[in-house]
């Protein structure tokens, strides 16, 4: 995944600059006139948004957008990554995969996004790139670049969170929030490769055969 502007955006990747099937980023709440063109000019014709209901905003761009709330419930505040992502692994599997589904039926390219575009995003990225045929060593490069992304936009929520807590759990709030370790990811996929593999994974909770090769197909158009 490259790095990319997109005004408007933050955390931004492509799998590739010309004509990429996926991007993914941050929360597209402040994207402007000239990123919505940015991201028309790329053929992204559905954003993905993550979120619980409760967390979104406003829409003002004209591009579809198919919502998938992947926790279920309020994100958590406080908590490991490696719990976390584990949890959501196994228990919210269809959402993950409806996710997912989203992407290989998107007619040009799909942006991805939760409000960091770290750890929803990083899963359903994750997921949906392995299951195209890309390495678990390419998933993890592209993890860890989110969390010096992140960063500067997501510090003062975190640090909100992280004064309201124990000073034990202090660092473990501000990992959650703000960064994006390879053993975290390096974790899920092993849950992943437990459970069968992405494709096994994805198909057991309801991605069927022809969606699994359009993820495939977008991927060799693209190399």
């Amino acid at each position: 995944m490259r790095a990319i502007e997109v005004d408007g955006l933050f955390n931004v990747r492509a799998n590739a600059t010309d004509s990429p099937w996926l991007l993914r980023s941050g929360a597209p709440e402040s994207l402007s006139d000239a990123g919505e063109n940015a991201l028309s000019a790329l053929r992204v014709s559905v954003i993905v948004d993550l979120r619980e209901p409760a967390e979104t905003g406003a829409v003002s761009h004209r591009i579809r957008v198919a919502s998938v709330p992947v926790y279920g419930a309020e994100p958590p505040a406080t908590g490991s990554l490696e719990a976390i992502y584990e949890g959501l692994l196994r228990t919210r599997g269809r959402a993950l995969t409806a996710a997912v589904g989203a992407i290989a039926d998107a007619e040009g390219a799909a942006l991805v996004h939760c409000t960091a575009g770290k750890d929803r995003t990083g899963l359903v990225v994750a997921l949906a790139r392995l299951a195209a045929g890309v390495s678990e060593e390419d998933v993890i490069a592209d993890y860890v670049r989110s969390g010096p992304e992140v960063r500067p936009v997501r510090e003062e929520h975190a640090e909100r969170i992280a004064v309201s807590v124990d000073a034990r759990e202090r660092a473990e709030v501000l990992r959650l929030h703000l960064e994006s370790p390879p053993e975290a990811i390096a974790h899920a996929l092993a849950v992943v490769r437990e459970q069968g593999g992405a494709e096994v994974y994805l198909r057991e909770h309801g991605l069927a055969p022809d969606r699994l090769a359009a993820l495939r197909r977008k991927e060799g158009a693209s190399a």
